[in-house]
């Protein structure tokens, strides 16, 4: 079941990505770090690190031309892991925790894709830091919000009221 559940999340994600895209917004969440953070949160990392691979895969096809391919494939299976190890040590279901978890998920992405494009290319290329924050701080809002929809008790239907 968790592979169907990251495969839905992978194209919601893609699909999100694209309409973000289409409508030009500057700065949008990391849609994409969120099947990462799903399966991380849960404590697999070896499906962690799989959602990474695919989702970094998916952000490298449709983002800038001219980046290499597999970037963010490695960035995001390298914090699916890390994920995945706090996740293993802690337990993260608060929504207020899982958003700033995966906010600074995404700061630390940012930094991760400034150094292997200084290392790999020789370029250093920093992005706005304002932009770098709205960014994580949507994808924190957003990973907040599907973690409060999802422990919500009338969510599932597993609570009922009896009176």
């Amino acid at each position: 079941m968790s592979s169907v559940r990251l495969a839905v999340g992978l194209v919601l994600s893609l699909l999100g990505t694209l309409g973000f895209g289409a409508i030009g917004l500057r700065v949008a969440p990391d849609l994409l770090m969120l099947p990462v953070g799903d399966a991380a949160l849960r404590g697999r990392a070896p499906l962690a690190m799989l959602a990474g691979l695919l989702a970094g895969l998916l952000e490298d096809l449709v983002s800038v031309p001219g980046r290499l391919l597999g970037l963010h494939a490695f960035t995001k299976i390298l914090l699916g892991y890390l994920l995945a190890s706090v996740a293993g040590r802690t337990v993260v279901v608060k929504p207020a925790a899982v958003g700033a978890l995966l906010g600074a998920a995404v700061l630390v992405e940012s930094v991760a894709l400034v150094l292997l494009l200084w290392l790999l290319r020789g370029e250093v290329l920093l992005p706005s830091p304002l932009l770098v924050v709205a960014r994580a701080a949507g994808t924190g809002i957003v990973a907040a919000a599907l973690q409060a929809a999802a422990h919500h008790p009338g969510a599932s239907g597993a609570r009922r009221d009896a009176g």
